[in-house]
């Protein structure tokens, strides 16, 4: 997947401090973290949303993956998670808008060009800027490491839609990586359209299930 840090600058990021709550009950305007009670994936040929999580019981969750844990159960590929506790604050999903577009811009611009100075100039603003805003001493401005944590997970979720889209087509999802590495067996160019674009997809590479790869 394309510039998956920058597409997830797009995601419900809590505005204020976050304030604790208890109770299975969730506010799509507000955002942050969440303990779950995950509940139960039935959708053996499909990976969940949490990805390949071995223990049973209670986790943290941030807002992204518990959205999408929702969106899961209204589709009927598991069982409804429950919520015990939260921390959040009131949110906004256009906070980051202004320079996701504006890198946007930029990106397409120089790849137009063949400027591949340009695009990895752009490829590091928004990849420092997301691992910055945690806990770091390279960024003095923002400190804000629940951003952090939601950007990386809005991302994975961005893959699993993209999973869940071969899934729903007929292709076979093998396996995902990371936030950007969605790996399927068919004829993918007929789901998804190939490019650089931030809707497009391209090949990294393809191996023979079973062999020596």
């Amino acid at each position: 997947m394309n510039a998956a840090y920058l597409a997830a600058l797009k995601t419900w990021l809590p505005i204020g401090k976050l304030t604790h709550s208890q109770g299975d009950q969730h506010d799509p305007k507000r955002s942050g973290v969440h303990l779950v009670d995950p509940g139960e994936w039935t959708t053996p040929d499909l990976p969940s949303p949490l990805g390949s999580r071995q223990e049973p019981g209670p986790l943290w969750i941030t807002e992204p993956t518990l959205r999408a844990l929702i969106r899961c159960a209204r589709m009927g590929l598991c069982t409804p998670p429950r919520i015990l506790e939260s921390w959040t604050s009131g949110a906004s999903e256009g906070l980051l808008e202004k320079m996701r577009r504006g890198l946007v811009t930029v990106r397409d611009e120089a790849i137009a060009d063949n400027d591949e100075v340009t695009t990895e100039y752009v490829k590091s603003m928004y990849s420092k800027f997301v691992s910055t805003i945690g806990e770091s001493a390279a960024n003095r401005e923002i400190r804000r490491p629940d951003w952090m944590h939601i950007i990386r997970s809005q991302a994975f979720v961005n893959l699993w839609l993209k999973a869940y889209k071969a899934h729903k087509a007929g292709l076979t999802v093998v396996q995902m990586s990371g936030t950007d590495e969605l790996h399927v067996s068919g004829n993918w160019q007929e789901i998804f359209p190939e490019g650089r674009g931030l809707s497009q997809v391209k090949a990294k590479n393809t191996y023979t299930l079973g062999g020596n790869e």
